[in-house]
């Protein structure tokens, strides 16, 4: 009985010691090297310095065996329990969200809430801001549209947590009013896809966001980009969509999710002209621009694209409905390195893409395309 007693009260120290010293000895044996949080893992250093240790420890962070397992257990408990993991939240039936304002990407949820839109002053600076950005391509015999691409939680609001929807004021965004609003006061065309995202989402047996990444499939993006070509077919695009009803669509491959470490979620392919191949390769005029042909198209005009993460599902519907686009990352300041893009390119249609969460970036045009910055 005494033994017993002495390995009762020795379990706690041995359970304790398995814990501190079973990765390093797993180690010996195995190692982690999957890249699980969408970014390189940190290498073993190799050369001694003052940051050695720093750089030791981020390694063995990334690579100690059985954390692929570890992450696993512990993003299903943060499930289970609906815990706030930061700026990314879990919803309901799987479905993760982005507060983006914790990272400093926007505010997706004011713009969910709805309960504070643009004032006065930011709808004035962004009509002003618009339509010098309009008279500044017009100048240059260019059409010009905005294309916004709605936030995921705008679209799948059912899915946010029950304690969010019953504080949210409206299901009209601050964009939704301020889109309103410009179309009545700017010169450019202006396509919001919400309205399309919604009659589409019930349409389709497939979601048009991936549920746990902040972005919208290749469904959903081609659902966006109908949308679009309603007015680029007004200057002679010619572009022919099938309905979601009579489209092929399967699946693609796997992707790493960003709100998720290790999830994997199925990407689809859409079955739009799926004949035509495209080359793209990085604009030789012009390092901050890349160029896609695709023959075959039957369109010859040259399409800019303004482009932000959102603008990735949405290639293969503008490089098969155009001979040649050109794509830049949106959010240039300075006016001479948007004027040398645009005169180096020459489009005869420029794409001003971005998601919903943005918008806010209309206000700050009346600085960038009065040369403010430069």
């Amino acid at each position: 009985m005494a033994k017993i007693l002495r390995i009762y009260f020795l379990l706690p120290t041995i359970l304790i010691l398995f814990m501190v010293f079973y990765p390093f000895a797993a180690n010996l044996f195995y190692t982690n090297t999957e890249i699980m949080d969408n970014r390189p893992l940190h290498e073993k250093p190799t050369e001694f310095s003052r940051t050695y240790a720093k750089e030791f420890e981020d390694y063995y962070n990334d690579s100690f065996a059985g954390r692929k397992k570890l992450i696993s257990k512990y993003v299903k408990l943060q499930g289970k329990l609906n815990i706030d993991t930061g700026q990314y939240f879990y919803g309901q039936n799987g479905w993760m969200f982005y507060d983006s304002i914790k990272a400093n990407n926007g505010n997706t949820l004011v713009d969910y809430y709805a309960e504070v839109y643009f004032d006065d002053e930011d709808l004035a600076k962004m009509v002003k801001g618009i339509n010098m950005a309009y008279d500044f391509y017009a100048q240059r015999g260019i059409k010009y549209v905005i294309f916004v691409a709605p936030n995921k939680e705008n679209v799948y609001s059912e899915f946010m947590p029950e304690r969010m929807q019953k504080i949210r004021k409206s299901n009209i965004s601050r964009m939704d009013k301020a889109v309103e609003y410009l179309k009545k006061h700017v010169k450019a065309e202006i396509v919001n896809a919400k309205p399309a995202m919604l009659s589409a989402k019930d349409k389709v047996a497939q979601d048009l966001y991936f549920k746990k990444d902040t972005h919208w499939n290749n469904i959903g993006a081609y659902v966006g980009f109908s949308s679009l070509a309603q007015v680029l077919n007004q200057w002679g695009a010619g572009i022919k969509l099938p309905s979601l009803a009579a489209l092929d669509i399967t699946s693609g491959e796997l992707r790493d999710m960003d709100m998720e470490a290790g999830a994997k979620e199925w990407t689809y392919e859409v079955a739009y002209r799926p004949n035509l191949n495209s080359v793209c390769v990085q604009f030789e005029q012009n390092e901050r621009v890349s160029v896609c042909k695709t023959s075959g198209t039957g369109n010859s005009q040259k399409l800019l694209v303004w482009t932000d993460s959102f603008a990735s599902a949405l290639k293969p519907y503008f490089n098969r409905s155009y001979k040649t686009v050109f794509y830049s990352v949106a959010g240039l300041k300075k006016l001479s390195e948007i004027e040398a893009i645009v005169d180096e390119t020459k489009p005869n249609i420029v794409v001003d893409e971005l998601v919903e969460r943005y918008f806010q970036r209309f206000a700050n045009y009346p600085r960038i395309f009065g040369g403010e910055y430069d």
